[in-house]
């Protein structure tokens, strides 16, 4: 904090990462996990077996059937969004649909839609990573002083890490864990190491937080993401994981995840934790770069904390390799100083001179930086004539 001489107090802005990095589903499309409008035709198609066999499946399954026109040869299926917004409606207005949907079972449905989305992204995600090994290959080579904020449920990101690191340091996800709260529970090495960690914040949850609502804390299980929809409790099919109970009020776990819908909870206190620190982090960064991030419409949350985080003269830069016009207008929307690399997440990381290029920050000021433009010109039209 600074005295000026008439007064008035001036604070200097903290020091913040050189890149915050924004994932989308496209980063983590690469290695296996499904797109979002992949998500239902997989859930609806009966390819699936334990789906089709679980009543958790069946019921989900009926409930869109009987509400909702689909057709899996063209195919054309109603959105995630849609369904979760019409389950959502009667849930927020403690309305009935029907005899057969009481506003009970509309929240039964809800939450085995949920548990099917969960399934779906663990038995289809590729365990092995490949391309987000290659992205903190680059990142541990060229500069690790970067931030991540994924809007992916899947943990294909932090395995690939632990992958590469070796466990050499730790991730901080941004939120407490009540992992190490007991007396007896030994710490990783990393915190006693007090190693610098990797911040990795999850605006939508993810597979492997389980969350108490009587306590209102978070379970970190790595490596464990996986659902048993055949999971029984005295002879009930109860169509979920009942294995995590919390160990200070003995209350079931959920699984952690905000599911795609016009109205969405972020008002949920450990993703407004989250999100909070989000914008903290893009706040005081050098470079913000988006990779497979589409802006659907039901995240207009996202859109606002990017136009209230962004400060004029930050690089944005867009990796995404679709060819849609309402994209580069939905960039374009936050900010005019936007750098569009139309290559998927993949293909961006097998140019080693571009990724160097990128994580590499000129100690300047936002300007200066801003006169590395024409290097990103240059590459891409180099790659579009090769």
């Amino acid at each position: 904090m600074k005295i000026n001489s008439n007064g008035s107090k001036s604070y200097k802005q903290i020091k913040g990462r050189d890149v915050v990095f924004v994932f989308g589903a496209g980063a983590s499309y690469a290695d296996g996990a499904p797109l979002q409008k992949d998500i239902l035709p997989l859930i609806m198609s009966g390819e699936l077996l334990d789906i089709r066999n679980s009543k958790t499946g069946q019921s989900v399954t009926e409930f869109i059937a009987d509400n909702f026109a689909w057709d899996n040869q063209v195919p054309i299926y109603p959105t995630l969004e849609t369904v979760f917004g019409f389950l959502d409606y009667f849930i927020s207005q403690d309305e009935h649909l029907s005899a057969q949907y009481p506003n009970a079972r509309i929240r039964a449905i809800k939450e085995g839609l949920i548990k099917l989305i969960h399934y779906v992204i663990s038995v289809k995600s590729n365990e092995q990573s490949r391309t987000y090994c290659a992205f903190w290959e680059a990142i541990y080579r060229y500069n690790p002083n970067i931030a991540i904020l994924t809007l992916n449920y899947d943990t294909l990101l932090e395995d690939a890490f632990s992958m590469v690191h070796g466990g050499r340091s730790n991730i901080d996800y941004a939120l407490h864990l009540m992992n190490y709260d007991f007396a007896g529970t030994k710490q990783p090495e990393y915190y006693r190491n007090n190693q610098a960690s990797m911040k990795i914040m999850k605006g939508h949850g993810s597979l492997n937080w389980k969350y108490c609502h009587c306590c209102k804390q978070v379970l970190l299980t790595p490596r464990d993401t996986k659902i048993d929809l055949f999971d029984k409790d005295n002879g009930n099919d109860k169509g979920g994981s009942a294995k995590h109970y919390c160990p200070v009020d003995a209350s079931e776990f959920e699984t952690l995840i905000i599911p795609p819908s016009h109205i969405k909870k972020i008002s949920h206190p450990v993703i407004s934790q989250i999100l909070s620190e989000a914008m903290r982090e893009i706040r005081s960064c050098k470079k913000v770069v988006f990779v497979g991030y589409s802006f659907p419409d039901a995240d207009v949350h996202f859109k606002a904390l990017f136009k209230k985080s962004l400060i004029h003269g930050q690089e944005v830069i867009v990796i995404n390799n679709s060819k849609s016009k309402t994209l580069k207008y939905n960039y374009l929307a936050l900010t005019d100083n936007v750098q569009f690399i139309k290559l998927s997440f993949a293909e961006f990381l097998g140019h080693e001179s571009l990724v160097k290029e990128i994580l590499t920050v000129n100690d300047g000021s936002f300007s200066d930086r801003i006169n590395y433009r024409p290097f990103y010109d240059k590459v891409i039209d180099m790659l579009r004539h090769n």
